[in-house]
C-alpha cells in the first residue's frame, strides 16, 4: 500500500464538493503520477492491491473508480464488476492495453464498465475522462454514461 501516494478526504474538501478517486492498479509509479497530478482537483486514493482496495471502498465509497485491467489479484473487469454491484453510481473506468472491441462493448452494455482508457495514458486522456466522469455523475441518469 502507498500510504504516501493516498490522501483522506479533509472536512474541508467534503465542504468543497471534490469528488473522490479510487485508482487500484499494481504499478506504483503509475499510482504516484496519478495522485500528483489530480490530488489538488480530487480527493485520490491509491491501492496496488485489492485487499487495500476493498478496505478503502468499505471506509469512504469512491465517485469515481479506476482499475488497471491485469492484477495479480483479480482481472480488472471482475473488480469492476464487483463495484458495480456494491455501489452502482459509480462511474467506472478500466485502464487497458489491450481489450478486444466484443469485449469492450459487451462490459460497457452490461454497465459494468463506463468508460475504456488505453495504456499508456496522458493526462489529457484521464483529464477528458474526469470530466465526463463529473458530468455524468451530476445527471441523474448515471446509467447513460
Amino acid at each position: 500500500m502507498l500510504e504516501s501516494a493516498c490522501h483522506s478526504l479533509t472536512l474541508e474538501e467534503k465542504m468543497q464538493g471534490k469528488q473522490s478517486i479510487l485508482y487500484l492498479d499494481d504499478e506504483a509509479v503509475c499510482l504516484t503520477v496519478f495522485a500528483e497530478m489530480f490530488r489538488d482537483s480530487y480527493d485520490v486514493r491509491t491501492a496496488t492491491n485489492l485487499s487495500d482496495a476493498r478496505r478503502m471502498l468499505m471506509e469512504q465509497p469512491a465517485d469515481i473508480v479506476i482499475s488497471d485491467q491485469r492484477m495479480p489479484d483479480i482481472d480488472g473487469t471482475e473488480f469492476l464488476r464487483e463495484i458495480s454491484e456494491l455501489y452502482p453510481t459509480s462511474f467506472r473506468v478500466l485502464l487497458t492495453g489491450s481489450v478486444t472491441v466484443g469485449g469492450m462493448l459487451s462490459e460497457i452494455g452490461a454497465g459494468i464498465v463506463n468508460l475504456f482508457i488505453a495504456k499508456p495514458w496522458t493526462k489529457d486522456d484521464i483529464g477528458q475522462m474526469l470530466e465526463r466522469a463529473a458530468a455524468s455523475l451530476r445527471s441523474p441518469d448515471t446509467s447513460s454514461a
